[in-house]
């Protein structure tokens, strides 16, 4: 703790040039006379210029050696401009067939032109805390410290550390709430699992707390929050901002009750830090797997400003913290919970048929014609019962080709190569084929549910001659 005469001092280097000309210097007169000046009612001015250095330059050192510090705190940068940040996500871009048969048939020229945007989504976060934080500095309360040997040193404590504290676990309060709104508002993916209370629990915890770490390396749409539908999932290279925030009661338990050495985290395999959090504002929650990504919080301003008030010879000092504080939909993030977990919803497929467009038709010598094989069937859940980024059918509609031919009477016809369905579902017709020679093919589905008996789907096409 220093002293009044270090504290004068260490103010008195920090003052405009009237200052250290006009007021005495607290090394070589000592605080007595410092205090005797200032406090000279024409000397008003040189005692605003201490205060104001005293608050804001001397307090303000003091305050980040003792304050407190938000255990959760994770910011991204300032927020210049603006209130708003937009966030944006974008899903992944559905395979198309390449085609590049040289002229064998006409491709469709319009693709070339087509536009293809891709499907997202977007979050918007606000700036939302608007908070002050005031308290007052007496005169007389002032003077008295010039007196006392570590007067000044009290002072400054008391004065500052108070309203930065405060705004500082409020803010906790803030990060714990996001916990809260999230879930109600948007969904955290949530894993079912006993509080961990003895060596059994603790391991299942741990368990299933590595399967989790592994799994967020792969895309996946299932561990954002409950509506956003993009796939996410965390890079090797970002491991290091993962983060497990876990409550005392259950890392206690982990640390005395489990024969396991791996739940130090900063030595195991798994790159992530844990962090204490005294609750989780969710019934059943005790434990959350995210990465730092999750926090959108940024400050927008902190601001100290003063106002005098000369009937009472006091000044008013006023902390002011502006900033955003949200959460985004897109980041994975595993509640582990003792209530009911995340039910994936699992689409069955029933498939009962298989058609072939067309089923009959007339096919010039040497020309082509398309067949279009579409599978029938069911899926249970109905798509009008669950959330789905696009709309589900029953598919895949990929089958294998048998071709066969006879002749007017029956009798078999040899195809020679130029005759065949391509993996576009296209009918070649070779010129040597006969004009009348009856075709039959055969589409045999590739995929069915297992134990099933393929569909199979025949179309009669005739051969005729060209135009």
């Amino acid at each position: 703790m220093q002293d009044n005469t270090t504290v004068l001092a260490n103010a008195f280097l920090n003052m405009s040039t009237d200052f250290q000309q006009r007021v005495p210097d607290p090394s070589q007169q000592g605080v007595a006379q410092v205090a005797k000046f200032l406090f000279k009612p024409m000397n008003r001015k040189y005692l605003n210029e201490f205060m104001d250095m005293f608050v804001n330059v001397f307090a303000g050192q003091l305050v980040t050696q003792r304050e407190f510090r938000n255990p959760l705190k994770s910011k991204r940068a300032d927020l210049e401009t603006g209130t708003t940040i937009q966030e944006i996500e974008l899903d992944f871009v559905e395979a198309h067939p390449y085609k590049d048969d040289w002229g064998n048939h006409v491709e469709d020229v319009t693709n070339l032109l087509k536009i293809y945007r891709p499907d997202g989504q977007v979050a918007y976060h606000s700036v939302d805390r608007w908070d002050t934080y005031p308290i007052s500095i007496n005169e007389v309360e002032l003077r008295g410290a010039f007196y006392a040997e570590y007067g000044l040193n009290q002072l400054a404590a008391k004065i500052m550390q108070v309203p930065y504290n405060s705004a500082e676990y409020d803010e906790y309060g803030y990060y714990k709430q996001i916990m809260a709104e999230h879930e109600y508002h948007q969904g955290f993916y949530k894993h079912q699992c006993a509080y961990p209370v003895d060596d059994t629990t603790g391991k299942a915890f741990l368990r299933a707390l590595r399967a989790y770490a592994d799994r967020l390396a792969i895309p996946s749409r299932l561990y954002n929050a409950k509506n956003a539908t993009v796939p996410t999932w965390i890079n090797p290279e970002e491991r290091g901002k993962m983060v497990l925030y876990i409550e005392p009661d259950a890392k206690a338990s982990l640390d005395v009750d489990t024969l396991s050495a791996v739940f130090q985290l900063d030595k195991a395999e798994i790159q992530y830090r844990i962090q204490s959090i005294d609750s989780i504002p969710i019934p059943g929650a005790f434990a959350l797997l995210t990465t730092e990504d999750f926090w959108v919080c940024a400050d927008y301003g902190i601001y100290n400003t003063d106002f005098r008030n000369p009937q009472t010879l006091t000044t008013n000092y006023y902390l002011t913290v502006i900033g955003m504080y949200s959460a985004s939909p897109f980041v994975p993030a595993i509640l582990f919970t003792t209530e009911t977990g995340t039910v994936n919803n699992l689409i069955t497929e029933a498939v009962t048929g298989l058609t072939v467009t067309p089923s009959t038709a007339n096919v010039k010598q040497g020309g082509q014609l398309a067949l279009v094989t579409s599978i029938v069937g069911t899926l249970t859940p109905t798509p009008a019962t669950y959330v789905i980024p696009k709309s589900v059918q029953v598919a895949p509609d990929s089958v294998t080709w048998e071709l066969n031919a006879v002749d007017g009477d029956d009798a078999p016809v040899q195809l020679d190569i130029d005759t065949y369905i391509d993996r576009f579902g296209i009918l070649h017709v070779g010129t040597t084929v006969p004009v009348g020679t009856v075709l039959t093919a055969t589409a045999t589905s590739t995929y069915q549910p297992a134990g099933d008996t393929p569909e199979t789907a025949t179309a009669t096409l005739t051969v005729i001659e060209p135009v």
